[in-house]
């Protein structure tokens, strides 16, 4: 079952420039209890993929497609009906974990809030007894050691892994069947980031939910995701499952992302890295959008946009596996 299921999904955004399509006819299915990594470089619509699924892009935006969230389309939702399913249906982890905090109010009082909402709707009784406890059990679960001392403080005396750790916990207070981590690990150091990637794939084993992981590093993508889309230019380059495209990747695109991977081979030289940038979206080209970078590009490649084609249990938009 899918917990998610989008149909030829376009987006645009208004600009001083014109209007521009920042993602064009998007079909993916993002399967219930499972972490699917969205990854591409900077600029290629991942994120906008998630303000879309949310319904928290501009409101000059113009969205197209259906966006079915077990069933109901929340494209056609009302707008009171869309805010019950923020938060307690589908939960958005920001690039900036600060953006979801109040400075000025303690991280305790901001996560009994949190907890009311569902409280309420639910049709429960607030119990504050109840509900601390609760609080406390889930900074417990995202391994904040003394979650009393952390309840006591105000975000600004809380480190970025700390507040990144929060607003999980601020998550699994609220139940979601979807969580959405846009960029969760982004602002975060090394050693921090991969602190957080395995809580956040025990945390989807454990409670399991489903998991929608943004990124543009498709290593940390592999370590939490059991599928990726590929997304390039607005456009879904191929997606399937991740470890078959770590295995064999199909796309000339996703096998340049995982070749610019460093290695326990490396020993000198520099690391391959792909040629060019992404296109500008006011001046897209007229064939495949990675034509310019690609090392297969033949004629077609620029004059045509490749179709889908399906290979095995991937999809993947390349004439290299056309079968005629």
């Amino acid at each position: 079952m899918n917990a998610i299921e989008i149909r030829d999904l376009s987006v645009y955004y208004r600009t001083p420039l014109g209007k521009v399509k920042v993602l064009d006819s998007l079909d993916a299915d993002f399967p219930e209890s499972k972490t699917t990594g969205i990854v591409g470089e900077s600029g290629s619509g991942k994120s906008t993929l998630g303000f879309a699924i949310t319904r928290l892009l501009p409101p000059t935006s113009i969205v197209q497609g259906s966006i079915k969230y077990y069933g109901d389309d929340l494209m056609k939702l009302p707008s009171k009906k869309m805010r019950e399913v923020r938060g307690t249906g589908v939960f958005m982890i920001m690039q900036d974990p600060f953006s979801r905090l109040n400075p000025v109010k303690r991280v305790g009082d901001q996560l009994l809030e949190a907890l009311q909402v569902r409280y309420e709707r639910r049709g429960e009784a607030f119990d504050f007894a109840a509900a601390r406890k609760e609080v406390l059990k889930r900074l417990s679960d995202v391994k904040l050691p003394d979650p009393d001392l952390v309840m006591s403080k105000y975000p600004y005396q809380l480190s970025g892994g700390q507040i990144q750790r929060v607003v999980i916990a601020m998550g699994l207070l609220l139940e979601p069947k979807v969580i959405i981590a846009d960029e969760p690990t982004s602002a975060l150091d090394v050693s921090i980031q991969a602190q957080v990637i395995a809580l956040l794939r025990e945390l989807q084993e454990s409670y399991g939910m489903t998991l929608l992981f943004i990124t543009h590093d498709l290593a940390v993508a592999t370590a939490v995701s059991d599928n990726v889309i590929i997304l390039y230019a607005g456009r879904i380059m191929e997606q399937g499952d991740m470890a078959d495209a770590v295995k064999k990747p199909l796309h000339p695109y996703t096998q340049g992302l995982l070749k610019s991977f460093p290695s326990g081979n490396y020993k000198e030289g520099k690391l391959f890295s792909l040629k060019g940038l992404p296109p500008s979206f006011f001046d897209l080209p007229s064939g495949c959008r990675f034509s310019d970078r690609c090392p297969y590009a033949f004629d077609r490649c620029y004059k045509e946009e490749p179709q889908v084609y399906q290979v095995e249990d991937r999809k993947v938009r390349c004439f290299l596996y056309d079968k005629r």
